[in-house]
This record gives structure tokens, C-alpha cells and sequence, in this order.
């Protein structure tokens, strides 16, 4: 197992014509992102939720044709948990919101089985950039939400 990260500011200093989230704001993006991630993750071509629980769901994906089956897990205005374990994989993704010096910050971290030596360090950077990328889409479109006013703030 393997565990890639990466962190990006909610908030980009230096750039006052961007619209500001906020906790609220970026918790309602990642539920939006739960339910459906079609528009958040390149590569994802259907997202269904199956079940509804009390604290997340239950989705089946596809992305890049692969239908997976994952239990979400929802931590309120702090984090996002994503788990797959079946016979072809094992992961735990985090979505985190928090806080450093400079503000709100989005964490993804992931730990999976992924092979040591050079074939899964090059997985691993390409998780890892697929998921910068991902971070930046799900800001990216929150921002288009909040500033069309579709976007509801989670109490």
C-alpha cells in the first residue's frame, strides 16, 4: 500500500476576482462531487448513487470504463471518505477541508496498492496529478455554483 497527497488553497492569494468560498461553500462542492463526480473527475463517465445512509452512500462508478463499487463517508465541513475493496483493488481516498497560515485549504490523500520500484512511482505521479487535477475542477466548479447561486451552503 501507498499513500499519495496533495493540498491546494481554497482561496489563491493574490486573486481578489476570484469568487470566495468558504467552509460552506467547498463542504456543498465535495457533496455535489459525492453524488455526482461526472463533472469533477476527468475519466469518470457514470456516477449513480445506489444507497443512502445516514452519515455517506453508496455509489458505482465507472471511469475509464472500469465500473467500481465505493462506500462514501461523509464527516461534516471536514472531510470526504471514498473506500473500494473488492477482488480487483483496495483504496481509501480523503477529501479534507482545512486550515493552514493562508486560509482553507483541499487535501486529497489516498492510500492503495500500488507496486514499489519505477512502474508505481509512475502510477503514484499519475494518481497524484489526476487528483491535483481534480481538486482544481472541483474548486473551479463550486466557485461556478456559488456564483450562479446554485450552490446551497450545508449547515
Amino acid at each position: 500500500m501507498r499513500t499519495i497527497s496533495a493540498t491546494v488553497p481554497v482561496n489563491e492569494p493574490g486573486r481578489p476576482d476570484e469568487v470566495h468560498l468558504d467552509r460552506d461553500d467547498v463542504w456543498a462542492g465535495l457533496l455535489d462531487k459525492a453524488q455526482n463526480a461526472v463533472p469533477y473527475v476527468a475519466g469518470m463517465q457514470e456516477c449513480t448513487v445506489v444507497e443512502r445512509r445516514p452519515d455517506g452512500l453508496v455509489r458505482e462508478v465507472v471511469i475509464h470504463g472500469e465500473r467500481i463499487r465505493e462506500e462514501v463517508v461523509f464527516h461534516p465541513k471536514r472531510r470526504v471518505t471514498f473506500s473500494r475493496h473488492d477482488e480487483r483493488a483496495t483504496w481509501l481516498i480523503h477529501n479534507d477541508i482545512a486550515e493552514d497560515e493562508n486560509g482553507l485549504t483541499l487535501t486529497f490523500s489516498a492510500t492503495m496498492e500500488i507496486e514499489e520500484g519505477e512502474e508505481g512511482d509512475g502510477q503514484a505521479a499519475r494518481v497524484r496529478v489526476g487528483y491535483l487535477e481534480a481538486l482544481r475542477t472541483t474548486l473551479a466548479r463550486t466557485r461556478e455554483n456559488v456564483a450562479a447561486g446554485s450552490m446551497v451552503s450545508v449547515g
